[in-house]
């Protein structure tokens, strides 16, 4: 798991986490079957990355324009005309919105990846809190990332150890 983990954001480090956990799962043959929302999950975060691409290709003209110091072409979505921004601002959306969708894509990867796949029982029984603390410790991730607020208090006796850890 060391070697996997990137330097990156916490979610990414948190992907890194379950997909260890889930291979401890697999070992121990812990299996539930597909959630019967998860095909409506999984449609609606793809329309929202649509949403969001679509929101992403009109930023791309808006900076064209604006750097060309033309108006916005279109009105927003709400009827209003667009305010016209400056190139840096404009840039700055075209890099939240591009941070949003590979987030999105993340979580439905994340998601596929886990549907049959019970975490909680490999976390809970197999997996040394003392080396989860210790791993979130050392990688800077939130311990609340992690273990919910009753895993917390259930091994509150782990919370202590150092971030060089080994088991």
């Amino acid at each position: 798991m060391n070697k996997e983990t990137k330097d990156g954001v916490v979610a990414e480090k948190t992907a890194v986490y379950q997909h260890a956990n889930k291979q401890v799962a697999i070992i121990c043959n812990h299996q539930r079957s597909v959630s019967k929302n998860h095909s409506t999950q999984i449609s609606k975060l793809n329309e929202k990355i649509d949403e969001l691409q679509a929101v992403l290709k009109e930023l791309k003209i808006d900076l064209d324009r604006a750097r060309k110091e033309k108006p916005p072409l279109k009105r927003s979505s709400d009827g209003k005309n667009k305010r016209n921004l400056n190139p840096e601002a404009i840039g700055k959306k075209i890099a939240q919105t591009s941070a949003k969708i590979e987030k999105m894509q993340r979580d439905i990867h994340t998601k596929e990846d886990l549907k049959t796949v019970a975490l909680g029982t490999s976390k809970i029984n197999y997996l040394d809190p003392r080396i989860t603390v210790s791993w979130c410790k050392r990688h800077e991730v939130p311990i609340e990332k992690i273990y919910t607020k009753t895993l917390l208090e259930k091994f509150a006796w782990a919370m202590d150890v150092d971030p060089d850890f080994r088991f």
